[in-house]
């Protein structure tokens, strides 16, 4: 039965199907207009290519100023420092970072910083505004004890959420010098909505509005010696001096460096409108007092009538990894300022001598250009190769006695160390002695 009734429901669909059609002859469509050619899309420019400044690579020198008596350090440092830029300005030449000499201490942890930050912002959460103020007060004061480790940032959401800590516990003028401080610290910082509600966020930007009405003031920095790395408010600003920087008022962590010098630390407080001067000395580190002493030693007359390489000036070159010592004496008799320069090769023990400078000349050999040239063409032609150094270069040089020997009873002077690396071939004016078939 079963069978039988799908049968029945199966040829009774099939009744109800339509028969199928022969289908329609189709018109062919007349041939749409061929399509106008389309341009290709215009090729972008091509990126801008980085330039890549190439470090010569080949023996190193090492660049030495020091005043005789009667002269001024002034005058020595800033020999040093035009001869320093004119021998970088070469494409053969590059001056290297002192700290791979001198590194800089490792920089201060601040994991109690951020430890007392995390706390208050614990509490803070759990809505208690006077033991979260508390926390984030300790967390500020810890960030600013390490100005050289010093992130902006972080400074800045400590003042922030203190403020906020205030405001929530009553305290409106406390909260409005936090945020001030916290914008004194980072201008661009803005409070997230998710984690401050609207009354934070009203009385912040009230203080973002009178932050930007208050005149900044100027903070002139300078050193003795000059030529120190500034970091103020834990960004780095460039070298001494330093004659205007622009602040906004209150007291900004300031941090000098030298490499071969301890480290400053200040800070100083900034007046709105008003002009704030800084200029500390740095200490010589022990082993700095002993590379000037034999400095001031090589560059005296005796040292420049020196017929053979001084112990020192080899010593020198042993320690900072250099084949070129180049010095450079200043004096000062009177009141006319000269100079002198003399250039060993510490491998071949060959000197270039002769190298004086007068300002009150118009020749251009006399000029601390001239002398930049003629120093290097004495680096590029020198010889590259050099037979195997004496035992005393090699061995004794690296024992903390040899420094205190060669040393001497120089006296200490202010001056500069700067390197340089230098590559290539040829020879310009100068007397060369040292080389194999000249004599001094």
């Amino acid at each position: 039965m079963l069978a039988l009734a799908l049968s029945v429901s199966a040829e009774a669909q099939s009744s109800r199907r339509p028969k199928a059609k022969k289908p329609a002859a189709v018109k062919s469509a007349p041939p749409a207009p061929a399509a106008e050619p389309v341009a290709p899309p215009a090729e972008p420019p091509p990126a801008p290519v980085a330039e890549v400044k190439l470090v010569p690579v080949g023996p190193r020198t090492v660049v030495f100023a020091a005043p005789r008596p009667g002269a001024s350090p002034a005058s020595a440092e800033a020999l040093q420092e035009e001869l320093s830029r004119l021998l970088a300005a070469k494409p053969d030449v590059a001056l290297v970072d002192l700290a791979a000499v001198f590194p800089p201490p490792a920089p201060a942890s601040v994991a109690e910083a951020d430890a007392l930050f995390e706390e208050g912002k614990g509490l803070y959460d759990n809505l208690d505004p006077e033991a979260a103020a508390a926390k984030f007060l300790a967390a500020a004061e810890a960030y600013q004890k390490h100005p050289e480790a010093l992130k902006p940032e972080r400074l800045a959401n400590a003042f922030l959420f203190l403020g906020a800590s205030q405001l929530l516990n009553g305290e409106a003028k406390a909260a409005q010098r936090s945020f001030l401080q916290a914008l004194s610290a980072s201008p661009t910082l803005q409070p997230d909505p998710n984690l401050f509600g609207t009354d934070v966020q009203t009385a912040f930007t009230d203080m973002q509005q009178e932050f930007s009405r208050q005149p900044p003031g100027t903070l002139a920095i300078d050193s003795s010696p000059r030529g120190a790395a500034v970091r103020v408010d834990g960004r780095d600003v460039g070298l001494t001096p330093l004659p205007e920087l622009t602040l906004h008022g209150g007291r900004h962590p300031v941090v000098l460096s030298r490499p071969g010098y301890q480290a400053v630390i200040a800070y100083p407080q900034v007046a709105s409108g008003q002009r704030t001067e800084l200029k500390p000395s740095l200490e010589m580190l022990p082993e700095m007092t002993a590379l000037l002493a034999t400095v001031a030693q090589a560059t005296s007359e005796q040292g420049f009538e020196a017929s053979t390489l001084p112990p020192g000036v080899a010593a020198l070159g042993e320690r900072l990894g250099a084949r070129y010592v180049v010095l450079a004496a200043v004096s000062q008799k009177k009141g006319r300022v000269g100079g002198e320069v003399q250039v060993w090769d510490v491998q071949t023990q060959g000197r270039l001598r002769g190298v004086r400078m007068d300002p009150r000349s118009k020749k251009p050999e006399d000029s601390v250009e001239g002398a930049a040239e003629r120093i290097h063409g004495f680096l590029l032609g020198g010889p590259l190769s050099a037979p195997a150094p004496a035992p005393l270069t090699a061995t004794l040089v690296k024992k903390p006695w040899f420094w205190a020997a060669v040393v001497g009873g120089a006296a200490v002077v202010t001056g500069g160390v700067l390197y340089a690396t230098q590559a290539g071939k040829g020879r310009s004016g100068g007397v060369i002695s040292g080389f194999p078939g000249l004599g001094f």
